[in-house]
């Protein structure tokens, strides 16, 4: 079984400037797409998964054949066991023809009684490859194509093997060598010949000793090296987020509420000291609830307008900014509303059990439990 945390945590980013550089002639919508799918990954890692599946929706209405969005969807309704949506998100990429092995093996592990229409591929893939061959060269140019978000594989630093793993190619073909010529030589009696490869062999055999204390003496240098970096890197990512904690204060002062939220949230996991850590708790304090305020009041305007899903939007933004405001129940309640507008019975009866369970003595309790009841004697 695929732990899907653990998925999502190795999905990496899209390089966004070597593809620009690559695709000069990239639309602002692709880019902006692939901007929100970076940005749902480092919601995902602050623990804000609702935000990262609204960014990845918008990154898909942007650029509807960005498969990669619609694979990585996929995996955060698995994660939240929004089953039906990721069973939907599948098919659409398996239809598509794109990424499709990806989507088919994500979509067996939630449904492994689905099966492909194969016949209907297999000649679709035939009428396809005829009008490839009429193409001639395009394919080449479709490699280069904005769309193809191949990521690159990573390359370990292991310099100082190559020197020892070749040598030790050297010394085993050397016993190769030896072994058929003492076959072939016994034969003839040709002792001068015989003794020169034993010579050599010990030969090599002395020198191994050499390039192995060669290559320990590498191996310490690279790993002093290595621990040296990792602490100039960990200095620095720290005054980076030093520097971070300036534009919010800017943002804040600027009254641009949620962005200097959306800010904070990529920073909640930094162990700040000191004087950092004190301005960063002030502002976690001034800046999210109103943030949480904001987004709650412009849900219940697209809630009075019925547009469900806006709403839904901003309740569960709301929710990823503060979940202890003075208004929070409220928020949670209407969220479960939502769903239930939107059919989503699962989530709402899931976001209505999570509201009685952390205000069991408000009356939303009771009303979340009404709600529940309602849902399951209609099903």
């Amino acid at each position: 079984m695929i732990d899907f945390k653990k998925e999502l945590q190795n999905y990496p980013p899209i390089d966004i400037d070597k593809l620009s550089e690559r695709n000069p002639d990239m639309s602002d919508n692709i880019k902006n797409s692939i901007i929100l799918y970076n940005k749902a990954l480092e919601k995902f890692r602050v623990g804000s998964e609702d935000i990262a599946i609204i960014e990845l929706r918008k990154a898909i209405s942007l650029n509807p054949d960005f498969y990669e969005a619609f694979n990585l969807l996929g995996v955060f309704y698995i994660y939240t066991k929004e089953y039906d949506n990721a069973v939907q998100v599948f098919k659409k990429v398996i239809d598509a023809e794109k990424n499709s092995m990806i989507a088919l093996n994500y979509l067996k592990k939630i449904d492994s009684s689905y099966e492909p229409q194969v016949k209907k591929r297999v000649k679709e893939k035939k009428e396809k490859n005829k009008a490839a061959k009429s193409r001639g060269n395009t394919v080449k140019s479709e490699e280069k194509s904005p769309l193809s978000l191949n990521r690159p594989v990573r390359k370990g630093n292991h310099k100082a093997k190559i020197v020892l793993n070749t040598f030790i190619g050297f010394f085993i073909g050397a016993l190769v060598v030896f072994a058929l010529s003492f076959k072939y030589y016994s034969r003839e009696d040709n002792t001068d010949i015989i003794n020169q490869l034993i010579a050599e062999k010990e030969d090599a055999i002395l020198k191994i000793d050499e390039y192995e204390k060669k290559y320990a003496e590498l191996d310490n240098k690279y790993n002093g090296l290595n621990t040296q970096f990792e602490e100039v890197s960990r200095q620095a990512d720290y005054y980076l987020s030093v520097t971070k904690i300036l534009n919010i204060e800017k943002l804040a002062s600027e009254n641009k509420t949620s962005e200097a939220a959306d800010e904070i949230l990529l920073l909640k996991n930094k162990n700040f000291q000191g004087i950092e850590k004190e301005v960063f708790d002030k502002l976690v304090q001034d800046i999210l609830p109103k943030a949480a305020q904001n987004e709650y009041n412009k849900g219940r305007e697209l809630y009075n307008k019925k547009k469900y899903q806006e709403a839904l939007d901003r309740f569960i933004k709301s929710k990823a900014y503060s979940e202890d405001w003075r208004y929070s129940v409220n928020n949670l309640y209407h969220c479960g509303i939502c769903y239930q507008e939107l059919n989503n019975n699962t989530m709402a009866i899931k976001t209505f059990e999570e509201l009685i369970e952390k205000y069991p003595s408000s009356s939303f309790a009771q009303y979340s439990q009404n709600r529940i009841n309602q849902i399951q004697n209609s099903q």
